[in-house]
């Protein structure tokens, strides 16, 4: 995109990333944003339910950040969010939910009708979910469908328009026309 994803305008106000947060309150869910720019941190904090983690170097993608905050002991599920979806919305993250809690031991991950979307799941924490993800990124293998494919999971089908990616200029104009 060349520029910070997270900063840019939002249709509905504000920015990609305090859309998203205002998109989570209604769930009544501990908020945590982990980040590695400090410009995230200043912009949520005076948010009272979000949490910003700064994550340290060095930076290797998606799947070294969900391994510094997925926890080792079970009992906990993690709802995981690309910031690069901008069309996501409380009905989309309560449908995946729901579809988490009738197989908990299971990872729910978002499918567009075409494919997986790995970085919209929810992920119970513990094992084998923890230790297979840190099993991998031992072994230099940072992609996250190939942790996904060693974990058990189940896809869960949602609205294809909320999970369009923006991921470069022509993605971003085709979202405000």
């Amino acid at each position: 995109m060349g520029q910070d994803k997270a900063l840019l305008a939002h249709p509905s106000g504000g920015v990609w990333l305090t859309a998203l947060v205002e998109q989570l309150r209604p769930l009544g869910l501990p908020i945590r944003v982990l980040t590695r720019h400090q410009a995230h941190d200043l912009l949520l904090k005076d948010q009272s339910v979000v949490t910003v983690l700064q994550e340290p170097p060095p930076w290797a993608g998606p799947l070294q950040a969900l391994a510094r905050v997925l926890p080792a002991v079970s009992g906990e599920a993690l709802l995981v969010l690309p910031v690069d979806m901008p069309c996501l919305s409380t009905d989309v993250f309560e449908q995946l939910i729901e579809a988490w809690q009738l197989r908990p031991e299971l990872v729910a991950v978002a499918h567009d009708g075409d494919r997986l979307q790995p970085l919209l799941a929810v992920i119970p924490t513990g094992s084998p979910f923890q230790p297979v993800l840190v099993e991998q990124l031992q072994a230099g293998r940072y992609r996250w469908i190939d942790w996904l494919s060693r974990v058990p999971h189940h896809p869960v089908h949602l609205p294809a328009a909320a999970m369009v990616n923006a991921n470069r200029p022509e993605d971003l104009a085709a979202l405000t026309s």
